[in-house]
C-alpha cells in the first residue's frame, strides 16, 4: 500500500464503499449490511459508527476497514512505542483538534496516525503545511486519544511549566512583593492558565496515570524537590523542581485533599478525585514533615484493578477452583497474608467479586476505604472517634451479614471476633502480616487466640508476594547458571536450561518488565491440620506434613512462572528469599 498520502487525494471517492470492505473481511453479510444501512440512516450515523455502537464489529476492525478503503496501513498503537519527543512534530492544538498522532519525523518524512482519514481534508494539503512527505496510518480512535495524552504530557511540558514558575518566583523575590505564585499572570492559551501550580500538579498526575504508576513521591531536599513515580513496585525519578515553589505545590495538593494548609508540623491524610479524558481515579494523599519541608505521597487508586479475576492476578486454574469452592461455604474464615504492598487488597476484592452481592449481605471494615463499590456495604475505621476494627466488627455482626471482610487483623480482640464470626455462620475474609501461610496459625496463637477456636473456624490461608512480569516486547532467552538452580532449589530446572530474562525497550521504560502478578501458596484446612493446630505442632512439622501431601510453596509457584516465561529468576528469588 502507498501510505505516502497528500490530503487532497482523500477528496477522491474511494473505489469501494466501507460496507463492501466489511463484507470482504467477513465481518458482516450483505443482508446484515442492508439492515444496518437503514438503521444508520435513521440515526444519522455512518455505517461503521453504527456497527461499532451495536457491537457488530470491534474498533480495530473498523480501523482496518478504513485503512483498506483509503489504501493506507493499519497500526496497532498498543504494540507501538510512543516517543514523547514526537510532540515537536505537530502543535498540540492541531494534533488534538484533528486527532492526529505524530509518530516519527525522519529524513523529510513525517509519519502520522489518524482514526479517520477524511478528517485530514479539513487541513488542506498537509504536506505543504508541514513541508515534508506525510505518511498516514490508521489506528482506533481510543488508541489515538490515549496516545495523544501520552505524547503531549511529557518532560518537555513539565520543564516549561517549572521554568516559568521559577522565573516568576525570582521576579517576585526581586520585587520583594509577597504574592501567591498561583496568582501570577501566566501565558494564556484560550483563556486557560498553562503555567500555574495547578497545571504543574495536574501534569504530574497525568504523567503518572499514563505510565501506569501506583504512587507519586514528592521528596524535598535542600535545593530541589525530586518527583518520583512507582511503576510495578520500583521508583523512577522523573523530574526535579526548585524547593522555592514546593510549599505552594503542597498547598495546592492540600486544598484538593481538603487538608489544613496552615498545618505543616503534623502528618495529614486525605483524598481527592482527578479526571482526565473521561477517566476518573481516586487519589489518596499523605503528607509528612521532613527537615527540608513536607514530603507528599499520592497513591493512585485504579478501580479497574479491583475488577480483576483471580487468574488475572496470577492464580493457577486449580487454585482458583479451590478458592471458589471455599467461598461457596456458608461459614469459615480465610486469611490472606503477606507484607504491605503484596496485593492483598486486590486479592480480597477479586474474591468478593466472585460472591453475588445482590443475594448476600456483604459488609467490609477497612482502614482506609480505598475503593468504593455499589453492592458492598463499606465501613471506614476511625480510631479518633472510637471506631476501631474490633468495635465496628462487633456492631456489624448485628447487621445480619452473610460475608464480612475485615481489612486487617491487628490485635487479639479483632482476631477473636473474626474467628467467632466464622464459627457462628458467617464467611469472613481478612488479612494478617506473616511471612508465609504456615506461620499464620503461630502468629494468631501468639496473639492469644485459643488454638481450638482457631482450628474450628479456619477454612484456608492464602499467602502471596508480587513479582514483575517480563515485557513481552523485549524479553530474551537466557541460560540458567548452576548458582541460579541452587538458589531456586528446584528439582525440575538444571544448569544450562533456557528460560527468559529482562532486556528493556520503550514499552517497559527500559526496565524489561511490564505489570506485576502474584505468587501464591494456599493451605486448605483439613481435619489433620486442625489437629496439628490444636496440639500446637511446630511450623517445621506442619510444613513437612504439607509438603508430603502435595503443598505448593510460593517458591514453587514462582518456578512454574519462570518456566512459563512469565517472570525471571531474579524476581522469584527476591520475592521468596
Amino acid at each position: 500500500m502507498d501510505d505516502a498520502l497528500k490530503t487532497r487525494e482523500i477528496n477522491l471517492v474511494p473505489s469501494k464503499k466501507l460496507g463492501e470492505i466489511l463484507i470482504s473481511m467477513g465481518l458482516c453479510t450483505a443482508e446484515e449490511l442492508t439492515f444496518a444501512e437503514s438503521r444508520a440512516k435513521n440515526k444519522n450515523l455512518r455505517i461503521g459508527e453504527l456497527l461499532l455502537s451495536e457491537g457488530k464489529i470491534k474498533d480495530h476492525d473498523l480501523a482496518k476497514a478504513l485503512a483498506a478503503q483509503h489504501g493506507l496501513s493499519y497500526i496497532d498503537l498498543n504494540t507501538t512505542a510512543i516517543n514523547t519527543e514526537s510532540a515537536k512534530i505537530l502543535p498540540e492544538k492541531m494534533a488534538r483538534t484533528y486527532k492526529l498522532l505524530p509518530l516519527e519525523s525522519k529524513n523529510g518524512v513525517i509519519t502520522l496516525a489518524t482514526h479517520n482519514p477524511i478528517l485530514l481534508v479539513k487541513l488542506g494539503n498537509l504536506e505543504e503545511r508541514l513541508n515534508a512527505t506525510v505518511v498516514v496510518k490508521v489506528a482506533t480512535e481510543a488508541q489515538i486519544d490515549s496516545s495523544l495524552n501520552k505524547t503531549y504530557v511529557g518532560a518537555s511540558s513539565i520543564d516549561r511549566i517549572i521554568k516559568h514558575l521559577s522565573s516568576k518566583h525570582d521576579e517576585q523575590k526581586a520585587d520583594r512583593k509577597p504574592k501567591n505564585i498561583t496568582q501570577l499572570t501566566p501565558t494564556q492559551n484560550g483563556g486557560k492558565d498553562n503555567f500555574s501550580i495547578e497545571s504543574l500538579v495536574n501534569t504530574f498526575i497525568e504523567k503518572a496515570m499514563f505510565d501506569r504508576a501506583s504512587d507519586i513521591h514528592l521528596d524535598p531536599t535542600e535545593k530541589k524537590v525530586r518527583v518520583r513515580i512507582r511503576i510495578d513496585g520500583v521508583l523512577h525519578e522523573l523530574y526535579t523542581y526548585p524547593i522555592e515553589i514546593h510549599s505552594t505545590v503542597v498547598s495546592r495538593l492540600k486544598v484538593l485533599a481538603q487538608l489544613d494548609i496552615s498545618e505543616k508540623r503534623q502528618p495529614q491524610d486525605g483524598s481527592f478525585q482527578h479526571s482526565q479524558n473521561s477517566v476518573s481515579i481516586d487519589i489518596r494523599t499523605s503528607t509528612l514533615p521532613t527537615v527540608y519541608g513536607e514530603k507528599v505521597v499520592l497513591r493512585l487508586l485504579d478501580k479497574e484493578k479491583m475488577k480483576s479475576t483471580l487468574s488475572a492476578i496470577g492464580m493457577s486454574p486449580e487454585m482458583e477452583t479451590e478458592i471458589i469452592t471455599l467461598l461457596q461455604r456458608p461459614y469459615g474464615i480465610i486469611f490472606i497474608t503477606g507484607p504491605t504492598g503484596s496485593g492483598k487488597t486486590t486479592t480480597l476484592y477479586s474474591m468478593l467479586n466472585l460472591i453475588d452481592g445482590t443475594e448476600n449481605n456483604i459488609i467490609t471494615v477497612e482502614d482506609p476505604v480505598e475503593y468504593k463499590f455499589d453492592v458492598i456495604n463499606q465501613v471506614q475505621v476511625n480510631e479518633k472517634a472510637g471506631l476501631t476494627f474490633s468495635t465496628l466488627l462487633r456492631n456489624i455482626l448485628r447487621q445480619d451479614p452473610d460475608v464480612v471482610m475485615v481489612g486487617e487483623v491487628r490485635d487479639q480482640e479483632t482476631a477473636d471476633l473474626a474467628i467467632r464470626a466464622a464459627l457462628t455462620g458467617h464467611m469472613v475474609l481478612t488479612t494478617i502480616h506473616t511471612n508465609d501461610s504456615v506461620s499464620t496459625p503461630t502468629r494468631l496463637i501468639d496473639m492469644k487466640v485459643e488454638p481450638f477456636l482457631l482450628a474450628s473456624g479456619l477454612s484456608a490461608i492464602l499467602a502471596q508476594r508480587l513479582v514483575r512480569v517480563l515485557c513481552t516486547h523485549c524479553k530474551q532467552k537466557v541460560q540458567l547458571s548452576q548458582n541460579d538452580v541452587e538458589l531456586l532449589g528446584s528439582n525440575t530446572l538444571h544448569a544450562g536450561d533456557w528460560v527468559f530474562g529482562p532486556k528493556g525497550c520503550d514499552h517497559c521504560l527500559k526496565t524489561g518488565y511490564l505489570k506485576r502478578i502474584a505468587l501464591f501458596e494456599l493451605i486448605t484446612v483439613t481435619d489433620e491440620i486442625r489437629r496439628m493446630i490444636t496440639d500446637d505442632y511446630s511450623e517445621i512439622d506442619m510444613k513437612k506434613y504439607l509438603l508430603e501431601t502435595g503443598f505448593m510453596t510460593m517458591r514453587q509457584d514462582g518456578i512454574g512462572k519462570i518456566v512459563a516465561g512469565i517472570t525471571s529468576v531474579d524476581e522469584v528469588l527476591k520475592a521468596t528469599i
